[in-house]
Formats: C-alpha cells, sequence, structure tokens
C-alpha cells in the first residue's frame, strides 16, 4: 500500500468539494473517468494503480502523489460543461501529448458559452486563462501537479473548487440571479445604496447557492460607507 494514497478518488473528491455526500451528477461521471479502461489507456495507468492487491474498500487505488489529478479532473471537466466523453479524450490527448490548441479553444469557447454561470459562481475568466496556461507549460504535469482555481479567490482557501458541487446539487435559475444582481449593479452605479443592498440582500436569501458576485459588491458598498462615515465623523470633528 505504499505506492498508492489511501484515499479512494471518491475519497479524494469528497475532500476537494468539502462535502461527505457525492450527488450522483457528480459521483457517476467521476466512475466512469477513473474506474471505466474503455478510452482511458493512455491517461488511466498514470493515475490509478492496477496492481496492488487486498485492498477491498478501494478497487482503483490512486497512485502515490497523483491525488492533485482528482482536483485538477474536476476542474477540468467542469470547465467542458460536465461533459464526461469530452473529459476523457481530453486526458487521453493530454496524456499523449499534452496540451493542444483544439482543446485549448474549446476550453475558451466554453468559458464564453457559460458566462451566466460562470459569473453567478464566481468563476474569473482571467483564472480560466491562467488554467489554459499552466495546461500549456512544459514545467505542469496535469496527473502531479495542481491547476489554480477557476473560482473567485476565496481568502480562506485560495484553491478552492467546492462551487463545482454547487453547480452539480441543484437546478439554479441563473438569469433570474444575473437579472437581479444587475439591478444591484444599477443602483450601485447610481449611488443608491439603500436600494442596492435591499436587493441583494432579498437575491442572497432567496438563492440556493453561495453567490461570490454578490458578496463581492456588498463588501464594496459597505468600504463606500464606512469612508463617508469616517469623512462625517472628521468633518464634525473639525466643527467642534
Amino acid at each position: 500500500m505504499e505506492n498508492v494514497e489511501v484515499q479512494s478518488f471518491l475519497d479524494l473528491a469528497r475532500v476537494c468539494l468539502k462535502t461527505e455526500d457525492l450527488p450522483d451528477s457528480i459521483r457517476i461521471p467521476l466512475n466512469t473517468i477513473f474506474a471505466k479502461k474503455s478510452g482511458a489507456n493512455l491517461y488511466r495507468p498514470k493515475i490509478v494503480c492496477e496492481k496492488t492487491k487486498g485492498i477491498p474498500q478501494n478497487k482503483h487505488p490512486i497512485l502515490k502523489g497523483r491525488r492533485n489529478s482528482v482536483r485538477n479532473i474536476l476542474c477540468i471537466w467542469y470547465l467542458l460543461n460536465g461533459d464526461t466523453k469530452k473529459t476523457k479524450e481530453f486526458l487521453q490527448s493530454y496524456a499523449k501529448s499534452g496540451m493542444t490548441e483544439k482543446y485549448e479553444q474549446e476550453l475558451l469557447e466554453l468559458a464564453n458559452q457559460q458566462y451566466l454561470e460562470f459569473f453567478c459562481l464566481g468563476v474569473v475568466r482571467e483564472n480560466v486563462y491562467e488554467i489554459i496556461e499552466t495546461l500549456n507549460s512544459s514545467e505542469f504535469d496535469l496527473f502531479r501537479d495542481k491547476l489554480p482555481s477557476p473560482f473567485f479567490a476565496n481568502q480562506n482557501d485560495p484553491s478552492d473548487i467546492s462551487p463545482i458541487l454547487t453547480a452539480y446539487s441543484h437546478v439554479i435559475p441563473w438569469e433570474d440571479y444575473m437579472g437581479r444582481y444587475e439591478e444591484a449593479e444599477r443602483f450601485f452605479g447610481d449611488k443608491q445604496y439603500e436600494k442596492a443592498k435591499e436587493v441583494l440582500r432579498k437575491l442572497e436569501e432567496d438563492a440556493v447557492i453561495r453567490l461570490p458576485v454578490v458578496e463581492a459588491l456588498n463588501k464594496k458598498i459597505k468600504a463606500i460607507e464606512a469612508e463617508a462615515e469616517e469623512a462625517w465623523d472628521y468633518f464634525q470633528k473639525m466643527l467642534n
């Protein structure tokens, strides 16, 4: 057992997504990617150890030092719009010849198409570009190293990818969330901060997911209000 990770690929996915229960919408694709040998002859030997015996709880153990591959594959699968077949094809291609222009263009196109979902979940376009740049680097190994997170930086965990769980655990009205957020932004632009805060408060109350963009706009409003209050206090002191 010294040559394999103690945790299974599903256990590692749970750690990455910060959950105890993986929904079938994620668990089934991961089983297909890691456990099914069809269309996986090039990438699977770089991740899974087939020779280890006596591990009944883990039929497809991950090679020691390759635990980041689970997180990376979750990222790629998510960016490829949850397309399991396409993810396996990408992994086969990468295992054979590294990142290709074909998949670079595909990732960019999908990033543009998924604007509403990406916006609501806090996917940062620059982070997607950084992921592509990392995949293109000859010094990066997708099966060993860690990809950047596509999501808005979490101060407590900059490499957090747990919003993927959110996206596949709920039916989410992306257009409704986007429309309400844009309304709050308009109030913000007109300096009607109380109205903006009320829209954001109601949106956070109704939303079935955490919305990083809402949190970011709330922080902007609080900063402006704090600055205004400080200026007012200073003015009052000058008068006295």
